[in-house]
């Protein structure tokens, strides 16, 4: 595939975009891949974390990157549709029209975000089903179109409730996290003190990166990028491979979740700037297609493994292990500095900064490379500090 239309300058964009926001929200890699891919794709997000996790500061500070019309709202249990779409124009009522002030809200909105979105009645839900499936929403008595490019959601948990499932399901790309690790929480500090006093738009100060004309422009090449994948056998036949190894594994998508994969894989192949979609393309897809729960997340990453899907699974586990094996032997020579756990220590610290150099700049590795990089300072700070004692 080509990017010689000029589409190149939008995908640079993107990518440039995604870097941005990873520099200023910590530990949020994937969930920043999600919203992304989100709005690449067209295809509505959901982020489900605990409450004080940058939700919201995410899906805003996205917005404040794109030139695009864009409307948040917490939804509660008392929630009216007319807070969504706007109140009934009272003058057009007297003259015989059913009309909406719509400035401002939902209908005329490019990106929608909407918090709490479990928490919103029978008629918010049945409203944003036709939302999401049409991009439209009835006036009097007929449809209007909207311009709603990008639509995401929020919630701290996902509901049980029997009612919620069918609209859950519509949510195609799903994004689990947790707080910020231990060991990222001066980085936290650091990153959330700046956002917390000039907030995310003048922390993302500078020009716009993209605009609704892009986005447009990159849900085109989504789903160009998708109909090239349908084509080719290599794709269909890899994803089948996964859906039934998930289903052994007790995970059944729906149809409209295993159809939506491909679109979704599309996606993450603009977001990783790719020149055409990869099969890791399509195991991320599946990260964020699959799972209902955060507790199938471990059984997608083990279907992706066991089906080949991915290109870097085992370089991840490497990074992983050899972070935990540094960190573990860091705190051993600290607490009990023998001269063989000190070594023990300088040949792990060797080995993990050889695998380090030859893992590259792969934009998928980067958190696990960070994680492990971070490891390695605060070792040869150890060994630093065992050898300065040493000597005195």
């Amino acid at each position: 595939m080509s990017t010689s239309d000029g589409s190149g300058g939008v995908l640079d964009a993107l990518f440039r975009a995604r870097a941005r926001l990873a520099e200023v929200f910590v530990e949020r890699e994937q969930a920043i891949d999600a919203v992304l891919a989100g709005l690449a794709s067209g295809e509505p997000v959901i982020l489900v974390a605990p409450p004080g996790t940058a939700k919201t500061q995410l899906v805003e500070a996205l917005a404040s990157m794109v030139g695009a019309r864009y409307f948040y709202y917490l939804l509660t249990r008392f929630t009216e549709p007319d807070e969504l779409l706007g109140p009934i124009d009272i003058n057009a009522l007297r003259q015989g029209r059913y009309e909406r002030i719509t400035r401002g809200r939902l209908p005329e909105a490019e990106i929608v975000f909407l918090d709490e979105v479990f928490k919103g009645s029978s008629a918010v839900r049945n409203l944003l089903l036709d939302i999401i499936l049409h991009k439209r929403v009835m006036v009097g008595t007929g449809y209007r179109s909207i311009p709603m490019l990008a639509f995401y959601t929020a919630s701290n948990e996902v509901s049980s409730d029997a009612e919620d499932q069918g609209f859950y399901d519509r949510l195609t790309i799903r994004s689990f996290y947790g707080y910020v690790s231990i060991d990222r929480w001066p980085d936290l500090l650091e990153k959330g003190g700046r956002l917390l006093l000039e907030g995310s738009r003048e922390v993302l100060a500078g020009p716009r990166m993209l605009d609704a004309g892009s986005v447009r422009t990159l849900q085109g090449m989504a789903r160009e990028r998708a109909r090239w994948m349908l084509e080719r056998g290599e794709y269909t036949g890899k994803l089948l491979e996964a859906l039934m190894e998930l289903r052994q594994r007790g995970m059944d998508m729906t149809d409209r979740r295993k159809v939506k994969t491909l679109l979704v894989a599309a996606a993450f192949s603009l977001v990783y700037a790719e020149p055409q979609p990869s099969l890791d393309s399509l195991a991320d897809a599946l990260r964020v297609t699959a799972p209902s729960f955060p507790e199938d997340l471990e059984k997608v990453e083990e279907a992706i493994v066991r089906v080949g899907l991915s290109s870097y699974s085992y370089r991840v586990r490497q990074l992983q292990t050899l972070a935990a094996e540094v960190k573990s032997l860091r705190e051993r020579a600290r607490e009990y500095p023998t001269p063989d756990v000190v070594r023990g220590l300088e040949v792990v610290v060797e080995k993990a900064s050889t695998v380090l150099s030859a893992t590259g700049d792969n934009p998928r590795l980067r958190p696990y490379s960070a994680a492990l990089s971070r490891e390695l300072d605060k070792a040869r700070e150890t060994l630093a500090e065992r050898r300065g004692g040493d000597g005195g």
